[in-house]
């Protein structure tokens, strides 16, 4: 019985986990990193990549089949960097951020910084760091009660 040939797909994904996590797919290659992008455009990718016979070279193969995401977000490491249009790679960001991903972990654009910290601005202090602050406070509240001098009155009248 003779062996089938691979197409350009399974070519460039074997030795790879493709997860799928609702409007995103993230691809983690093994020994080459991993990168983040919108289903749709995996979906296209694939679409384009399997009527095509794969070269033989997996390296090869995954360079043509990746070139046909254009919007994607990777890990430091990874065989393909971090590019798309600046909206789109923020709404991929953003859809990232919602799946529950460190997004301190991925590569991003210095404008898409803030993105990755911001979920941590507005959530309210935890922890023994909070209690912490909390005792600071009712330590610094009692002092000026019980000391008037302290909150700025010198004695002079």
């Amino acid at each position: 019985m003779a062996k089938r040939d691979l197409n350009l797909f399974e070519s460039a994904t074997s030795r790879a986990r493709v997860i799928r996590q609702g409007e995103i797919v993230q691809v983690v290659i093994d020994g080459g990193g991993a990168f983040v992008t919108f289903m749709q455009e995996f979906n296209q990718a694939k679409k384009w990549a399997t009527p095509k016979t794969a070269s033989g070279n997996m390296i090869t193969d995954r360079g043509r089949f990746f070139e046909q995401i254009g919007t994607l977000v990777s890990r430091p490491g990874s065989m393909v960097g971090t590019r798309g249009s600046g909206k789109y790679v923020e709404n991929l960001v953003r859809a990232m951020n919602q799946a529950g991903y460190d997004i301190g972990e991925w590569m991003l654009p210095p404008e898409l910084k803030d993105l990755a910290t911001a979920h941590l601005k507005t959530m309210p202090k935890r922890g023994a760091l909070a209690a912490a602050e909390a005792a600071a406070a009712e330590v610094r509240d009692r002092a000026q009660a019980d000391d008037p001098d302290a909150a700025g009155d010198d004695g002079k009248r």
